[in-house]
């Protein structure tokens, strides 16, 4: 949210964000807060209204990913990227991204009685959701063509602190975080290989973009 802190004036300003946009960024920051709530409320040890809670997170993440579709086709069809943004990387990033949301946060779900993977996952799934702000934090276009590869580089920094966490407490690590941090490292070779490829090129075309 701090990165998207930064564009909030000119957002406002007439016309203004469309609605669609508007909704997705009031989700997305919803579920943020909602998780930081989450994690409160384990630590205070409220397991009920965590539970109770947990499903509205759910829902708001369905709405996530379905709003974050909506609006990488918005910014496409309005051509309303970053600058330093090629399209081709922007909608395969995107897309790369929302999977790996919805793949860890299910995987959270179904271990929901496991609370060591849960949490864990959770943790790794919020990750995959914090990427666009964290672009935006960056002085990313300093770095030209290789801005890409000095993002995924913070977040990766970023994913490994809980497993340090681990190494530092339990003495190894949790192979949640072997599958969650491997899942957000293998997303992001998936992005490095196809977005200069001709799939992104079809993928354009085929949402009307190129």
């Amino acid at each position: 949210m701090f990165g998207f802190s930064h564009t909030i004036p000119f957002d406002l300003a007439p016309p203004g964000l469309p609605l669609l946009l508007l909704l997705h960024a009031v989700i997305f920051g919803a579920w943020v807060l909602l998780f930081i709530v989450q994690a409160s409320l384990v630590a205070r040890r409220s397991i009920v209204m965590h539970r109770r809670l947990g499903w509205v997170g759910v829902g708001l993440a369905c709405a996530m990913i379905i709003l974050g579709c909506s609006a990488i086709l918005l910014a496409l069809w309005h051509k309303s990227l970053p600058p330093f943004y090629p399209p081709g990387l922007f909608i395969v990033r995107g897309i790369v991204g929302l999977v790996l949301f919805a793949g860890l946060l299910t995987a959270a779900i179904r271990l929901r009685r496991k609370p060591e993977w849960h949490k864990r996952l959770t943790l790794c799934a919020a990750m995959t959701v914090v990427v666009p702000g964290l672009e935006r934090s960056l002085p990313l276009p300093l770095f030209g063509a290789a801005w890409p590869f000095v993002a995924d580089g913070v977040l990766d920094l970023i994913a490994l602190v809980g497993p340090a966490m681990d190494l530092s407490i339990r003495k190894r690590i949790h192979p949640a975080y072997v599958w969650g941090v491997g899942a957000i490292v293998a997303g992001q070779a998936v992005v490095d290989l196809v977005a200069p490829s001709p799939i992104a090129a079809l993928m354009l075309r085929l949402v009307g973009a190129s």
